[in-house]
């Protein structure tokens, strides 16, 4: 089965990084056997459209993962709204946030202890 999923980096966060950003966003993709729809590159130029839209390309892309090179990349509220729809992993540690259902913050689990 096919799993697709987003990637997401800002350049305003990875500033010359950010071919390597993207690059490691792939490799973890391909690693997993993922199939990357897209990769979106934010941009803020006004308070949550980058969140709104990366929300809203990962429902329309019926996703159930996001990637980001990390977790700077998000603003301090993006997580917690972005895991009611899709599950979000960082390249750079591993991390798996997922939403648990049981409460507004996000459980983390590291990639490689059981969870593909």
């Amino acid at each position: 089965m096919t799993n697709y999923v987003i990637g997401f980096l800002r350049p305003d966060v990875s500033d010359e990084r950010w071919q390597q950003d993207e690059a490691r966003i792939h490799t973890l993709a391909e690693e997993r056997g993922w199939s990357m729809v897209l990769v979106y590159f934010g941009v803020p130029n006004r308070p949550g459209a980058v969140i709104n839209r990366l929300m809203n390309l990962a429902y329309a892309e019926c996703v159930n993962e996001v990637i980001a090179p990390s977790v700077d990349h998000f603003e301090p509220d993006d997580l917690p709204a972005l895991v009611k729809i899709a599950d979000v992993i960082c390249a750079d540690t591993g991390i798996r946030y997922t939403n648990d259902n049981l409460s507004d913050r996000p459980k983390t689990i590291t990639i490689g202890e059981g969870v593909n």
